[in-house]
């Protein structure tokens, strides 16, 4: 999903939560999220990294949660923010979708955590430095 198709979407949430304030999406490397919002800045941002990965329900899905800590002016998980998120989608759905992003999530960190090396034995386990 190309920027303009995050743009659409997240005028279509925008609609749906009724808010009318001008939010900005960027995409953006992120180590451990999959996306944030900068109540300051209204600006969501989606991590770039896993983007190619989501199909249109998880990204749409990111763009609510977001958006509901927006509406809320607050950036926790309490009673409010799930009461507000579960009249869009209700609870075994957003727990489906949050598995499949967090999986995705996982796997990219994983990923290139291999890459960079930190998956190699230690010279300790490496079954020729062991003494027989």
């Amino acid at each position: 999903m190309n920027k303009e198709q995050l743009k659409e979407v997240l005028n279509e949430v925008k609609g749906d939560l009724q808010i009318s304030e001008k939010i900005k999406i960027e995409l953006k490397p992120m180590k451990t999220k999959a996306a944030s919002i900068s109540l300051k800045r209204n600006t969501v941002r989606i991590n770039k990294n896993i983007i190619p990965r989501l199909d249109n329900e998880c990204i749409k899905y990111l763009i609510l949660h977001e958006l509901t800590h927006y509406k809320l002016k607050s950036k926790y998980h309490n009673g409010d923010f799930y009461e507000q998120l579960h009249k869009k989608v209700d609870d075994t759905k957003a727990k489906e979708l949050e598995r499949k992003i967090l999986t995705i999530l996982l796997e990219h960190k994983y990923y290139h955590y291999k890459l960079s090396g930190a998956l190699s034995p230690c010279p300790s386990q490496n079954p020729k430095n062991i003494k027989q």
